[in-house]
């Protein structure tokens, strides 16, 4: 189970980033409404995830946030920011990650930047495998000469006919597809 201490300076962003704790298998252990009362908490336990939530006014601390977690190797730490700047840091722990928070986009990038996040939670490497897989179909869909949107709708359309999730509904065009 992954162990996660959520520092969100917004409470906007705080159901959010419970859900997605839930979602992909996580523990919340504890909370820090600012940056500075994360600190203490690093130091107290060994934490799987840190999810922190930084305001484009907090966002001139990234780099002292960077250093710092490079203290903390065996801990994944996720920033959503407000700005485009680079996605992609040197250190293998941490992913800049844009608003808003959703989490297909989300298990995407831990997917791509931060592969070995998904071998510590069986949860989170469900969730990653069934967004490829409705990657996977929508490209499919697309295929046959719909766009984007339309794939979308289509998947969501026929998981909600048929009442099955989408995941089930991307297995279904891929098995489908397959035969063809």
């Amino acid at each position: 189970m992954l162990t996660v201490l959520l520092v969100n300076n917004a409470l906007s962003a705080e159901m959010r980033l419970n859900s997605i704790i839930r979602r992909i298998g996580g523990q919340l252990v504890d909370q820090a409404g600012t940056l500075a009362a994360m600190t203490p908490l690093l130091k107290l336990q060994p934490l799987t995830l840190v999810l922190i939530d930084l305001p484009s006014q907090e966002e001139t601390a990234l780099p002292i946030l960077l250093k710092q977690a490079a203290d903390y190797p065996d801990t994944f730490f996720l920033f959503w920011t407000a700005s485009e700047k680079q996605r992609k840091t040197e250190w293998k722990n941490v992913l800049l990650c844009e608003r808003p928070v959703r989490l297909d986009p989300l298990l995407n990038q831990i997917a791509d930047q931060a592969p070995a996040l998904l071998q510590r939670s069986p949860a989170l490497k469900r969730l990653a495998a069934q967004s490829r897989q409705i990657r996977q179909a929508k490209q499919v869909l697309m295929e046959t000469g719909m766009s984007e949107d339309e794939a979308h709708h289509a998947l969501e359309k026929m998981a909600m006919n048929l009442r099955i999730s989408r995941g089930e509904a991307a297995r279904k065009v891929l098995s489908e597809n397959k035969q063809k």
